[in-house]
């Protein structure tokens, strides 16, 4: 039994998320992956020393990221906004059964429209990647607008993540490492400039996934790094176990 009563109904799994966190998912949809882990690890480690008291988190999805971020920082709250009602609706469940109502608000609408009276040390997003002409709509709905373009594109989490994020503050996002050069393009739009790149590589040999940025304003430098998933043999490598770790999770092997 779950707190409150909360369980999941047909069509529904609950699954294991940081700590004793869990998570509401879709058994036929998009659920949450290692990009959000990602984005969420490079977030916790910004802000390890210094930990925020607030943060955005745009297009909130299943609010995989805000709750990574929420268990490691225990004083942190925030606001989130979720456009697709199923996964705002999941995700309130889930914010519920793990006690974090108080500390995260979730708003239901559009990103492209939000003005909030408010400038915020951390933002946090996980768009989707692709324009409609770049690949085959999956059939399911939730699947087609986590990787495509339906509702809003990179330029419009950089322009929203623009006019919500404080002087130095940080904007943490992911994008494919083949289309990188789109993120630096629509920060710059928007008078925000990637301060640290981590390139996922899924295995040491391999070319990298996926990009994970940390953006700011003011400076244009740059410190590039590179986060390996499995070594040659297959084995988890230290450095990604060590990123679980920090974010909750168990080490594995």
């Amino acid at each position: 039994m779950f707190l409150n009563g909360i369980m999941p109904e047909k069509g529904e799994r609950c699954d294991t998320l940081s700590g004793d966190f869990v998570i509401f998912q879709p058994e036929d949809g998009q659920r949450y992956s290692t990009d959000d882990f990602m984005t969420a690890w490079l977030a916790v480690t910004e802000f390890c020393a210094q930990p925020p008291l607030r943060f955005l988190d745009l297009g909130s999805g299943l609010c995989s990221v805000p709750m990574m971020v929420l268990w490691k920082f225990r004083n942190l709250s925030g606001i989130g906004i979720e456009l697709r009602r199923n996964r705002f609706l999941l995700a309130q469940k889930s914010l519920s059964v793990n006690g974090l109502t108080d500390r995260f608000e979730l708003l239901h609408g559009d990103l492209r429209g939000l003005s909030l009276d408010e400038k915020f040390e951390l933002i946090t997003s996980t768009p989707p990647y692709y324009t409609k002409a770049e690949g085959l709509l999956s059939e399911n709905c939730d699947k087609a607008a986590a990787r495509f373009e339906l509702n809003g594109s990179i330029e419009n989490y950089c322009e929203a993540a623009s006019e919500h994020l404080a002087e130095g503050g940080r904007f943490i996002t992911v994008y494919p490492y083949l289309y990188r050069s789109r993120v630096y393009e629509a920060a710059r739009l928007f008078g925000m400039f990637p301060r640290r790149r981590v390139d996922f590589l899924p295995r040491e040999g391999k070319p990298p996934l996926i990009s994970i940025f940390s953006i700011g304003f003011g400076s244009t430098d740059e410190r590039l790094e590179r986060l390996t998933m499995r070594d040659p043999s297959g084995n988890h490598t230290e450095e990604y176990n060590n990123a679980r770790i920090l974010c909750g999770f168990k080490p594995k092997r």
